[in-house]
């Protein structure tokens, strides 16, 4: 067995599937609206996948993600067949799995000129609206209920992009094998809920909290401070994983993960952690608590630089929080 997850676009999640198993899925693509799989690494996390899209007649369209976006590559198949093994060598990263194929990076860059404002994008438009309803209105009430209360906190959470709410709200769901809430019933409800997130996104100021918030991030990044923002699932994943995405010289980080988004969303404060990156010698380069408290002073300086109010102590062992707070983020455009 592959030791692959395997999201389908009828809403199927398949693990521990074979090759044959594999290729079975990849072979019948191309009906309607069963035209892509996406296959993550059961050991692995969200930034490490492969998908494929295909429509009958037409080539393969095969991306893989590397870790961030900026390690996103894509190229075109001709056939099921090359289409698996590709899949095939990527699950069990065998060496030059992905040789012998024309791939591109992916620039996800806005193509807006400079000195434009992005516009508002419904990146809802490659969603089937019809059959995705019908699909929702499938579900159990009770079930599309707590379905539409996750995604909305995701929509206004502001990070993602709707097919991968749609593919989370699915997952969410996800037990013994598989999940009652499909992909397709997913963009049911996450459709009507973005496009009534983008309506009300033209009426709020040009600049809201999460933009503070954004401007003092990046404000700390250009003094030597790690700064992420919705940054993995949780504050001890957050801390063990937060060096990693250290520059050189960078002094200190600070972040909030995805459970501080939430709360922030459903009204309550934006709860930070900071601290020193080890081995840095900042301070008296123990990376104890005055070099702490150092970095938590930068931190609460640039956010109320940045026109918010911030809760701290001075306390090295509590974390930074940003009250109050109006959580309105502009969804993604790209």
């Amino acid at each position: 067995m592959l030791p692959i997850t395997v999201n389908t676009e009828p809403g199927e999640v398949l693990s521990g599937i074979t090759a044959e198993e594999l290729a079975t899925v990849i072979g019948r693509l191309g009906g309607k609206d069963d035209r892509f799989a996406v296959v993550e690494r059961t050991s692995g996390d969200a930034d490490y996948y492969i998908q494929t899209w295909h429509e009958r007649g037409g080539a393969y369209e095969v991306e893989y993600r590397d870790g961030s976006q900026e390690r996103h590559f894509a190229a075109r198949l001709a056939d099921a067949e090359a289409v698996v093994a590709v899949f095939v060598g990527w699950a069990l990263e065998t060496d030059g799995w992905a040789d012998g194929h024309d791939w591109k990076q992916v620039d996800f860059s806005s193509e807006v000129e400079d000195g434009e404002d992005a516009p508002d994008i419904d990146a809802t438009e490659g969603f089937d609206d019809e059959a995705d309803a019908r699909a929702a209105d499938a579900l159990d009430p009770e079930l599309r209920e707590e379905a539409e209360e996750h995604a909305g906190v995701l929509v206004r959470g502001g990070f993602e992009l709707p097919g991968e709410i749609a593919e989370a709200v699915s997952d969410y769901f996800y037990e013994d094998g598989g999940t009652p809430v499909s992909v397709a019933a997913a963009r049911g409800i996450v459709g009507p809920l973005w496009r009534e997130r983008l309506a009300e996104q033209a009426t709020w100021p040009e600049v809201t909290d999460p933009d503070r918030v954004g401007t003092a991030f990046d404000a700390l990044a250009e003094r030597g401070i790690t700064a992420r923002m919705n940054f993995t699932c949780c504050g001890n994943c957050g801390l063990a994983e937060i060096g990693a995405e250290a520059a050189e010289g960078d002094r200190g980080f600070v972040f909030f993960h995805y459970q501080d988004t939430e709360r922030a969303v459903e009204g309550g404060a934006l709860c930070l952690r900071y601290g020193v990156h080890h081995g840095t010698g900042e301070g008296d380069g123990s990376g104890g608590k005055g070099d702490t408290a150092s970095i938590g002073r930068e931190v609460a300086a640039a956010l109320v630089e940045a026109g918010l109010g911030v809760v701290w102590d001075g306390d090295p062992g509590q974390a930074i929080e940003v009250d109050p707070l109006d959580w309105r983020k502009r969804l993604p455009t790209y």
